[in-house]
Formats: C-alpha cells, structure tokens, sequence
C-alpha cells in the first residue's frame, strides 16, 4: 500500500541474515511511482496477508534502476524490480529466490492480489510461451491470469518431488507490441499496458515477469550487506 492506495503485490523472501532483525520483501520498482506524474509515492508499507491492520511500513528501499519516465517499456521492464526492507521483522513464509532457465514438468503458477475479488488469489497451471516479435534475457513471458494489482506478485515455481517452492520472477504487467509501417519497415514498439484480466497473446498482449537472475541476487546481497553496514554504524 503507498499513499493509502493498494499499488501491486509483495513477497516475503528468504535472504541473508542481516544481523538486524529485518524482514525483506520483493516487487515490482514501478508500485511505488505515481503512474501519471511519475513521482515517488511519499508513504508505503506492506500488509501481510492483504490484511490492513497488520500494515508494516517500509524502512529502506534498495537501489534500483527502474526510470518512471522511460519511454523504452521493454527497458523499463527489464528493470522493474526492487527489494524492501521492512521495520518490523515478519512472522510468516519466506520464498527462496532462484534462477530457473527452463520450466520443464514444473508448475508454475502466479500470486497475486485480483481487484475483482479484492483478495490474494493464484493463478496456477500457467505456461511460459515465446514471441517471434519480442525476446528478452531479463524477462519471463507466461500465461497466468495477472489482474490489475498483480503486478509485483511472486512467479512461483513447483516442483513434482516435494521440493519447496521456488521464486523465478517478479510480475511487472503486460506490454502492447504494436507493429508499425514506417518506410516500409515493420517497428515494433512497446507500450506500458494496464488491462484487467486481457487475455495474452504472445505477438500482442504479453505478461511478463522479471527474472531472477544472478544480476538480481547480486543486488540482494549488496542490499543485504548495505543493511548490515548500515546497523553497524
């Protein structure tokens, strides 16, 4: 929730012990920008479970290279993910980040808030698909039902042997591919789309997710031992 709005969805992850007591959490960097203004929102916090009052202001906000105002949506995309550390430590799951290439017999299923039922829900049985217009290393393209308040939600990975379940990527939204004729050359052209419950289309409407990767755990270590640093002083 920032500014009294509920913005996108948040998951608690296991990381490093920080020595600090802190819970960290993970979403998407583009919740905490006003979508029209591109401000920063003055005030956020964390609500575990969706429940209100149990909200858990945020105390420090990693680095991060998300731009509100860049007009390129598949870099902005690609950078569109942040972590949080909370001031007050967190008495539920933690879901363990990991980098994961291919899918496989695994499940892979979305969580996310849906404003229509104003609740958490999962998307589950979801599939990763390709785009013949749109590839990125960065990005995770998939088929889960993303409600308007997805965006941020934990792509969830599930394995057939009892193994616990894995955090692939970040739910950012959905990108409009657009292909225009100009001097007679086909331009693709990507443009930030908020459409509630938009069925994809993977050379058109496309959900894509932020994936874990060894940049985005490197972050998490620095974040880790900037808080460490931090607690010291």
């Amino acid at each position: 929730m920032c500014d009294g709005g509920l913005r996108g969805t948040a998951t608690h992850i296991q990381s490093p012990a920080t020595g600090t007591g802190e819970s960290i959490i993970v979403t998407a960097a583009h919740i905490l920008f006003n979508a029209k203004s591109g401000k920063r929102y003055a005030s956020c916090s964390y609500l575990p479970r969706n429940k209100r009052l149990s909200a858990i202001s945020f105390k420090t906000i990693s680095e991060h290279n998300f731009d509100p105002r860049n007009s390129n949506k598949i870099a902005q995309s690609e950078n569109d993910i942040v972590f949080v550390a909370l001031n007050r430590v967190l008495h539920q799951p933690a879901l363990l980040l990991s980098e994961s290439r291919s899918i496989g017999s695994e499940k892979l299923s979305l969580l996310g808030y849906n404003s229509s039922q104003n609740h958490l829900t999962e998307s589950t049985d979801c599939k990763q698909y390709r785009s013949t217009q749109f590839t990125s290393e960065k990005l995770l393209l998939h088929d889960c039902d993303a409600r308007s308040g997805a965006s941020g939600g934990p792509l969830i990975l599930r394995s057939n042997n009892g193994q616990p379940a894995k955090l692939i990527a970040v739910h950012g939204g959905t990108l409009l591919i657009k292909t225009l004729l100009i001097d007679g050359t086909d331009e693709v052209q990507s443009h930030s789309a908020r459409r509630d419950g938009a069925v994809v289309d993977p050379e058109r409407w496309i959900n894509q997710a932020r994936r874990v990767d060894r940049a985005v755990l490197e972050r998490l270590r620095h974040f880790v031992a900037y808080l460490a640093k931090d607690s010291q002083n």
